[in-house]
């Protein structure tokens, strides 16, 4: 069973409405869906035209259509043994038609068994909502590195306050 996210609205954005809470963790289910069946053309019909993505690496893909090149030549090659669960950790209403969301992106092998030592994803997707269906206009996916999130946490002294969310 997948976690449930944490619903936010940002200053000024209307309420969440449970009908674009299941629509957006549908979108994310498909990107999963996708990916582990190497749909290179089912995941381009989830990103919107003017699509930008900077891959785990740091690099920066615009438009769908460059997406949609890079992802069909590392997808079956490059990518072709890794798998991975993604879970909505956060839902983040930027406007009605506009949101922000965590993914935890849990890397296991073809059985679902995590796979040890191999780092996790933290993607950010925004949505934006258009004719009634969701879509990917702005990715990052960015790698998790616990060792040097805990070397930063120490040299910052674990400083934290009550107006700080932090997740790892």
């Amino acid at each position: 069973m997948r976690p449930i996210p944490e619903i936010a609205e940002a200053n000024g954005a209307s309420p969440a409405d449970a009908r674009d809470v299941g629509a957006i963790l549908a979108l994310v289910a498909r990107v999963e869906e996708t990916q582990w069946a190497r749909d290179v053309d089912g995941f381009a019909s989830l990103l919107a035209p003017e699509a930008v993505w900077t891959t785990a690496f740091g690099r920066r893909l615009v438009g769908s259509q460059a997406i949609h090149a890079f992802t069909a030549a590392v997808l079956p090659t490059v990518f072709r043994d890794f798998q991975a669960f993604y879970d909505v950790e956060r839902i983040t209403f930027l406007r009605a038609d506009v949101a922000a969301v965590n993914v935890r992106q849990i890397p296991v092998d073809a059985k679902g068994n995590h796979r040890a030592g191999e780092d996790e994803g933290r993607p950010l997707y925004i949505l934006r909502r258009h004719n009634d269906a969701w879509r990917i206009v702005i990715a990052q996916n960015t790698t998790h590195q616990s060792e040097k999130i805990a070397a930063q946490k120490r040299a910052v002294g674990e400083a934290t306050s009550s107006e700080t969310h932090e997740h790892d």
